[in-house]
C-alpha cells in the first residue's frame, strides 16, 4: 500500500480556486458576448427593419379617416 501512495503524485491545490474562477469568468464573458450578438442579429435587427418598412408606407391621415369612418372616435364630429 505504501508503494501505491508514493507513486501517485499529490494534486496541486494551491491556486486552484483562483484558476477556476479565472476560467469561469472568461467562459461566461464569451458566452454573454455570443448571446448579445445573437439577440441583436436575430431579434433587434429584423424588428427595426420591419418598423422602418411599416412607417415607410404608413399614412396617418388615411388611418385616422378609417377609424373615423368605423365610428371608433367618439369625440370627432362628421
Amino acid at each position: 500500500m505504501s508503494e501505491v501512495a508514493t507513486r501517485i503524485p499529490k494534486p496541486v491545490l494551491r491556486g486552484l480556486h483562483n484558476a477556476t474562477i479565472k476560467r469561469n469568468l472568461i467562459v461566461s464573458g464569451v458566452l454573454c458576448t455570443i448571446a448579445v450578438v445573437a439577440m441583436k442579429v436575430m431579434h433587434n435587427d429584423p424588428k427595426v427593419r420591419d418598423y422602418a418598412e411599416f412607417y415607410k408606407t404608413y399614412d396617418a391621415n388615411k388611418a385616422f379617416q378609417r377609424m373615423k369612418d368605423a365610428g371608433l372616435l367618439q369625440s370627432v364630429k362628421d
